[in-house]
């Protein structure tokens, strides 16, 4: 088996696990009435939602270039790369302006289980900005 259709097969794996675990949290959210539970399974149905939906563009791309070469993937127009690359730029300042926000909360509230969540929030708000300007540098340099 090629190196590209292992690395296709593992994403295909990861994308039904994620699946699987979105069904059976749903299942169990469904069934507690703890405002703490059903909020702390919501948060893993929706980290598993995401990580299934980027599993699924992953396969969608895969189909047009080797997961090897994903970055290599360009949006085909040039209206749609400069759209996409304003809404980026955007998200970016907005989630500038949320951390903000909650770093206030943190900082302020006194319940700490709110300074947890929103802890939690800030690591999340932090990592996605990164990664967000990790896909504009990468997505939008010259190719040689």
């Amino acid at each position: 088996m090629k190196s590209v259709d292992s690395v296709v097969n593992l994403v295909k794996r990861q994308k039904q696990s994620e699946e699987g675990m979105v069904k059976a949290v749903l299942a169990l959210e469904e069934k507690v009435h703890s405002e703490a539970a059903r909020l702390l399974l919501s948060e893993l149905r929706l980290d598993s939602t995401k990580h299934a939906q980027i599993c699924e563009q992953i396969l969608k791309v895969a189909d047009r270039t080797t997961p090897e070469r994903l970055w290599d993937a360009r949006i085909d127009s040039y209206v749609d790369m400069q759209v996409v690359k304003k809404e980026l730029e955007r998200h970016v300042r907005l989630e500038e302006s949320m951390l903000k926000d909650v770093e206030k909360v943190i900082a302020t509230s006194k319940d700490e289980a709110i300074k947890l969540l929103f802890s939690h929030i800030a690591e999340d708000e932090k990592k996605h900005h990164k990664n967000v300007k990790l896909v504009i540098q990468k997505s939008y340099t010259l190719a040689p």
